[in-house]
């Protein structure tokens, strides 16, 4: 490997480093949490849980006009230039449109609050509760704005301990509620939480000096333009995204009712979570850094290369070892109630490796501003899931959902991969589809295995399917740095700090 790609692969691994090791501990929280309440509420808290939080999330994407990501882009593009102005402007014109969305969500759930207690649990004894959630939306689109700022000026160490607090914050205030109120601890706590993560980003946020600039109300709306037009697309994806899993929680608790949904919601807690440790911690650097390469197709083909390459390193040996120890790990992060979660989460794992393999192509949609061709991919995808449960409903039941996953991911990674070489040229180097392949024969292997458990020692063969990920991911790892020199500076600098 040349120099200028083994430090450029460095870059990548450092900022993955930090927000990884970020996303380690949030995760290792939301583990605790997730047993908690499983423990103390079951399936049906689940399923509740998971239906207030759907609807928040659906009415965060139709509202938040896609700001906490498509400011990502103009707060980059202000601090690059150097000038303290423009920046305070870019700012400040991001912190009073979030606000208006704030409000707008806060409306929003006030307006509709009868008709999402009706279509979330068929009935109306909800509405009190959403009403209370209704504060939730400004929490979360003030909170979204100043983590947009943050990661727009590449912060990231600012960020990721303002997550990682206000994950813990969220877990201290979240157990004693369901511990003493049970199920009535769910809408409180969902307060308290999002308040919480509110305050912490806005003290991170706040220590960023920020030039005084006045700026009126019509610049507020031209200049937040092209903040609005990126991320319209975000907002017309998202609320497709949100909206379809909407779709599918009630679709389930109309057929099996709210402790079919918290099988579900058990399965996509832990799908979303590996993966999102892996794919969040790279985005929090990359997306600025393909913005502003973006004209350079070659440049953007190396890069979207070697995010795909680190993506690979990183979670081939996590889906492998899902897959591998599925039953294991439902149990231990849940319970043994949680048996029905694990046909949907071997599925959804199996389309996680696919999710992995585009997910680095799909910002190369946005970063050159078709949105488009993004909007299609997304609505394609979700069409996809829908129809896959809808048809498959009769025969596969619950498991379908897990089916739809993968059939989902096969479309749109398809679509992607043809649109990306349309708008750059790219294709996979050599040494990912080399890596590509073998994730993908070692994850099917798995997969068989664990499903048909064929021969007596089925389980050391899932340790051997794991061991082979992992020697995979090394031997790549080793090309990128020098995995025995960096060992040592970090039993030197534990060592140092000992002393």
């Amino acid at each position: 490997m040349a120099d200028t790609d083994r430090s450029s692969h460095k870059q990548i691994l450092k900022a993955t480093s930090i927000v990884g090791g970020s996303k380690i501990i949030q995760v290792v929280i939301r583990i605790i949490r997730n047993k908690i309440i499983a423990v103390l509420l079951g399936p049906a808290g689940v399923g509740i849980s998971g239906l207030y939080y759907s609807t928040l999330e659906l009415v965060k994407s139709a509202t938040g006009l896609g700001l906490s990501f498509s400011a990502v882009r103009d707060v980059a593009e202000a601090n690059g230039t150097g000038d303290q102005e423009r920046i305070g402007r870019t700012i400040k014109i991001l912190r009073r449109w979030v606000w208006f969305t704030g409000i707008f969500g806060l409306a929003a759930v006030i307006v509709f609050h009868g008709l999402f207690s009706q279509y979330a649990f068929n009935d109306s004894a909800h509405k009190f509760q959403f009403l209370l959630l209704s504060i939730v939306p400004l929490f979360n689109a003030l909170s979204g704005g100043q983590m947009a700022l943050l990661r727009g000026i590449r912060r990231i160490k600012e960020m990721a301990l303002a997550s990682v607090l206000g994950a813990g914050a969220g877990l201290v205030i979240t157990v004693p509620l369901y511990w003493l109120w049970g199920v009535d601890g769910i809408v409180p706590a969902l307060i308290l939480s999002a308040l919480a993560q509110l305050c912490l980003s806005l003290y991170f946020a706040r220590q960023v000096k920020v030039a005084h600039v006045k700026v009126d109300l019509r610049e507020t709306i031209t200049g937040g333009a092209g903040m609005i037009k990126l991320g319209l697309f975000t907002v017309v994806t998202g609320l497709a995204t949100t909206g379809t899993m909407y779709l599918v929680r009630i679709f389930i608790s109309q057929k099996t009712g709210v402790e079919g949904v918290g099988q579900f919601q058990a399965a996509w807690n832990l799908s979303a979570t590996y993966v999102g440790l892996v794919l969040s911690a790279m985005a929090a650097d990359y997306f600025p850094h393909l913005s502003a390469v973006n004209k350079d197709n070659k440049l953007v083909r190396r890069l979207v290369n070697e995010q795909t390459e680190v993506a690979l390193i990183l979670a081939g040996p996590i889906v492998v070892g899902m897959v591998c120890f599925i039953d294991l790990i439902v149990f231990l992060f849940y319970s043994d109630k949680f048996t029905g979660s694990i046909d949907i989460l071997l599925w959804q794992t199996m389309g996680n490796l696919l999710k992995v393999i585009s997910w680095p192509m799909g910002f190369i949609l946005l970063a050159k501003g078709r949105g488009g061709w993004y909007i299609f991919t997304e609505l394609l995808s979700n069409m996809l899931l829908l129809g896959t449960i809808f048809f498959g409903w009769g025969k596969y039941g619950l498991e379908s959902v897990g089916i739809a996953f993968v059939v989902m991911y096969i479309g749109s990674t398809s679509v992607v991969l043809f649109v990306s070489r349309r708008l750059c040229g790219f294709i996979w180097s050599k040494r990912n589809a080399g890596m590509i392949l073998s994730y993908m024969s070692l994850t099917i292997l798995a997969f068989i295995n664990i499903r048909l458990k064929l021969f007596p020692f089925w389980r050391i063969f899932s340790f051997m399917l794991l061991t082979s990920a992992l020697i995979v991911s090394y031997n790549r790892l080793r090309d990128i740095i020098d995995i025995k020199k960096e060992l040592r500076k970090i039993m030197g600098g534990c060592k140092r700090k000992m002393e």
